[in-house]
């Protein structure tokens, strides 16, 4: 049947070609309830009881559009057809139906209400029709649109590929004309100001107050023509009794002919206009004041110059002011950092480090890839290259729902079900969800299905507990008791979800904020209290290089005190030690950065943290100064000091072993405001020079790059670039030191990056003086340049 169907409409297609007949296609849009249904189906009956091979699509999700032509008669939807055929089994004939006067009947279809995406469910339903040419049979197209959704995909029909003309159903009702010019904006958006496919408006009456009045305006207006007035008739109330159509009616002329005219119209060609949409100003204006008052809109320059000279008439505005603002007073600027990256690949990069958690990203699979890439790659550089081990980035337990097109159409909860049924076999302590934009765009809330999942425990360790327990539980608090026990949680992986919505929830670092919070909200016991010689770390950046070797250097600081860390959070942390965060009276944050210092605000404000005052040093100083700080913490000042006498025999012995390699050598330092005392203090006692220190100084402040008199001697801020170059001529550096960018001015010198992120502790400055040492000893066979051999190795 499919073949012989396919056949005929080709063979019309070749007449209609042959014979210079052209197909028109017509879209009819209008607000939900306004009746578009209703005129479309008696527009097609009109046009085809006239002669015409009419195809109507109802592209509204309740699929009602073709049910009068039907007669009644059910038609199975595009959407729900193609849920359950394979793609090579496709049959057109299962979703067409044959109506009165022989007119083609489709039904686009939706999704269940509150899941998937409608507009993507349009998309689909067109490349349906359009992969199987189901118009070629046909001369005249009529799409039946939902309008007061104006996404992406209820505009599919006035795309370019699709309506040659476009009729909007309206009434008087104030939402009724509001939808309308919203189509028209989106008209507008894809037509621009010149193309001409606006055949006019189709007036509904519902004798509402000054109906007339307001539709005339708003035609005016807009300037459109009114093509045709539907009564508000007993007619179509009986036609709706009867599933059928006006033109199968006996009597009932006057209603007929409204739609036989407008048909004829049709067949002698329509008057096309461009969309010239009004300012919701302007709209509410026209709708629902005077004639006289609206009169600006509709009359020429010379009577609205009359019009004017009424001083108790006021224009609108021909634009909508965006803010009011006093005169001569500066607009308002709202300032925000710009985005980088996405919060759903911020969320999964921090969820990860959570050893014995399992992460779901409910997405498609380009986005898991390149979360995972992300992750991956510098775990393993750091490993063949460096032998640096950062186990979350080498093996995460890390997985995708793959979100394809069906399940954007139709909502993809029963793949994230079975992608969770799926973690549980590996026995995770906890699963954590993170949504994508897709998932988030589409409607999937996620949080629904952690309540669903953790009230499903509750119940089912209510009634296997019931059913074994020496004294019977008595009520539903019972099982959540047996859920919160550790026999449910080690039964029952805890379930947390992060809608991060890809992009929607905001950048990178707004996806760890949240998986942070997330975490901590969902795992920590607030029931546990402080106890022991506990410390737990925050905020360590966990794909630096050297984040593992910083923890080591500061794990080994706090053992010599018999100081132990409770919880890494969140950096290669399990659920259990989360859950027992606040058995460490002490927190230590990884660095000072207003994301850390957030959070340390955020945890202090929530579970009442205590935090040591500085964060892990750089430098011997500041390491000196810390040290004390955590002994004090814990009455440890003996060991405190032990530690500080032993680091600086050490230190001195190191830099000793240095200096006949750096001694006499001269620097030339280009950086912007940071403190800089740490690496500068080591250099001079390594009998080091400066020459020149050159700040840029983005901060516009007081420069603060070193206390040292003797290099503040020769600090100078960078207002041009050629400066630099000019001072490496005067003072011809050993070594030019930078942390922006390099330089190429002649001379015997070499370059090193300061270190963006140093390594902690009392040798902080000894890890890059020992670089320099090397540089100088082996630049004579050129491998100080760039690493050569660590560069071909990643690049080959």
């Amino acid at each position: 049947s499919y073949l012989i169907w396919q056949d005929n409409a080709i063979r019309l297609h070749i007449n209609r070609l042959q014979s210079g007949e052209n197909m028109m296609e017509i879209a009819v849009y209008g607000k939900g309830g306004i009746g578009k249904s209703t005129i479309s189906a008696n527009l097609s009956a009109a046009l085809a009881a006239s002669g015409k091979r009419v195809l109507q699509i109802g592209c509204d999700p309740k699929h009602d559009s073709t049910r009068l032509l039907m007669h009644g008669r059910p038609l199975a939807t595009i959407l729900d057809y193609l849920r359950t055929v394979d793609p090579g089994q496709e049959n057109p004939g299962a979703v067409l139906g044959r109506g009165c006067f022989d007119i083609g009947c489709i039904e686009a279809g939706g999704p269940e209400p509150g899941v998937g995406c409608a507009g993507r469910g349009i998309l689909t339903s067109f490349e349906f029709i359009k992969r199987h040419r189901i118009k070629e049979g046909y001369d005249t197209i009529i799409y039946d649109v939902l309008g007061d959704v104006v996404c992406g995909g209820f505009a599919v029909p006035v795309r370019s590929e699709y309506a040659d003309c476009i009729f909007l159903v309206t009434s008087g009702e104030y939402m009724a004309i509001y939808a309308a010019n919203n189509i028209l904006r989106g008209i507008r958006n894809f037509d621009g100001e010149r193309r001409c496919r606006v055949a006019g408006i189709i007036f509904n009456e519902r004798r509402v107050s000054d109906e007339a009045g307001r539709v005339r305006r708003f035609a005016k207006a807009v300037g459109l023509p009114v093509c045709a007035r539907v009564p508000r008739s007993e007619a179509f109330a009986r036609a709706e009794e009867e599933n059928r159509p006006l033109m199968e009616m006996d009597g009932w002329e006057t209603a007929k002919e409204v739609f036989s005219a407008l048909a004829e119209k049709i067949h002698a060609g329509l008057d096309l206009y461009a969309a010239r949409p009004l300012t919701d100003e302007q709209l509410e204006q026209v709708v629902l004041t005077s004639e006289k008052k609206t009169a600006s809109f509709l009359c020429s320059r010379e009577e609205r110059d009359t019009l004017a000279k009424d001083t108790s008439f006021s224009f609108p505005s021909e634009k909508t002011p965006l803010a009011e603002r006093e005169e001569g007073a500066e607009p308002r600027r709202r300032l925000r950092p710009p985005l980088y990256g996405c919060a759903f690949n911020g969320a999964i990069t921090t969820a990860v480090h959570l050893t014995d958690a399992y992460v779901i990203a409910h997405g498609p699979r380009a986005c898991a890839f390149y979360t995972m890439q992300n992750l991956s790659s510098p775990g393993r550089k750091n490993l063949f290259h460096r032998g640096i081990l950062m186990p979350s980035a080498i093996h995460p337990h890390f997985a995708s729902t793959d979100i394809g097109q069906s399940q954007a159409v139709y909502g993809g909860m029963e793949l994230l079900r079975k992608a969770v049924e799926k973690a549980e076999k590996a026995n995770p302590a906890a699963i954590i969800i993170v949504s994508s934009c897709v998932s988030g765009i589409m409607g999937d809330d996620i949080r629904a299905l952690e309540e669903k999942e953790r009230g499903g425990v509750i119940a089912e360790c209510y009634e296997e507990r019931k059913a074994s327990h020496p004294e019977p539980l008595t009520n539903e608090a019972d099982g959540m008791a047996v859920a919160n026990s550790e026999e449910g949680k080690a039964s029952h992986p805890e379930i947390l979800t992060i809608a991060a919505d890809g992009v929607i929830a905001g950048d990178y670092m707004e996806g760890i904020r949240l998986c942070l919070h997330t975490v901590a909200d969902k795992l920590i016991d607030p029931s546990v209290r402080p106890e022991g010689r506990l410390v737990n770390i925050i905020g360590e950046v966990t794909v630096a290089n050297n984040a593992p070797l910083n923890f080591r250097v500061i794990r080994d600081f706090l053992a010599r005190m018999d100081i132990r860390v409770n919880c890494r959070f969140l950096g290669e942390a399990s659920v259990e030690e989360v859950r027992n965060f606040l058995k460490a009276p002490i927190n230590i944050l990884a660095s000072a950065s207003d994301d850390v210092l957030a959070l340390k605000d955020w945890l202090t404000e929530r579970y009442g943290c205590r935090f040591l005052p500085a964060p892990f040093p750089v430098g011997f100083d500041h390491s000196a100064t810390w040290v004390r700080q955590v002994g004090a913490a814990f009455d440890r000042q003996t060991t405190a000091e032990e530690i500080i006498e032993e680091q600086r025999e050490s230190f001195r012995k190191e830099i000793a072993g240095l200096r006949p390699h750096l001694q006499g050598k001269t620097i030339l330092l280009t950086t912007i405001n940071v403190s800089l005392d740490w690496l500068i203090e080591a250099a001079q006692e390594a009998g080091m020079r400066f020459v020149w220190i050159g700040v840029l100084n983005y901060l516009r402040q007081s420069l603060w790059v070193t206390q040292d008199p003797a290099a503040q001697a020769v600090t100078e801020e960078i207002m041009d670039f050629s400066q630099i170059t000019d001072k490496i001529r005067q003072t011809h550096p050993s070594l030019i030191l930078t942390n922006y960018t390099s330089y190429t001015a002649e001379g015997d010198y070499i370059q090193d990056a300061i270190p963006m992120a140093p390594v902690a502790g009392f040798r902080s400055a000894l890890y890059v003086l020992r670089r320099w040492a090397k540089l100088f000893e082996t630049r004579k066979e050129g491998e100080w340049k760039n690493d050569r051999e660590l560069f071909e190795a990643c690049y080959a």
